[in-house]
């Protein structure tokens, strides 16, 4: 269970920025990343070889994502640096190094919903263990202030 809590972590694209270490963002060509700003519904589901079934729910949670900004992801975490963000028409790409477990995520939009998926190699035990986190979002309406 405790690697489920660790892919959790990871889920809304694994941890933040680290200050120190962070990568550049890729900034999309003005108009081509097809994401409207503004509070999103994410709702993730998580698999994992060898777990039971029906162990890990989905799970929802709201962010707000902008054009400057279009890499769901969680508070601010200090273990962790995201790295390589790439943007390919409507494909958002990145991934994330931890101390111990790294994460590649991708998010395709389509205008006020996506799909995307994390996929993540954790080490618990001294074993390398691997987990796919499926992730639906769509715009609720503009961010709260």
């Amino acid at each position: 269970m405790a690697i489920a809590v660790v892919v959790f972590a990871l889920v809304m694209a694994g941890c933040s920025k680290k200050e120190e270490t962070a990568v550049p963002t890729a900034k999309p060509a003005q108009g081509t990343l097809n994401m409207e700003e503004g509070q999103w519904e994410i709702t993730t589901s998580f698999e994992m070889p060898g777990m039971p079934a029906g162990m890990a729910k989905p799970h929802t949670a709201t962010v707000c994502l902008s054009k400057k900004d279009y890499v769901p992801k969680q508070p601010e975490q200090t273990d962790c640096s995201m790295q390589d963000t790439k943007v390919d028409g409507n494909t958002v790409s990145w991934s994330v190094v931890c101390k111990d477990s790294t994460a590649k995520g991708r998010v395709t939009y389509a205008g006020s919903t996506f799909d995307g998926v994390i996929e993540t190699t954790a080490k618990e035990g001294g074993k390398d263990m691997e987990a796919r986190m499926t992730m639906k979002g769509k715009r609720l309406g503009p961010c709260p202030n």
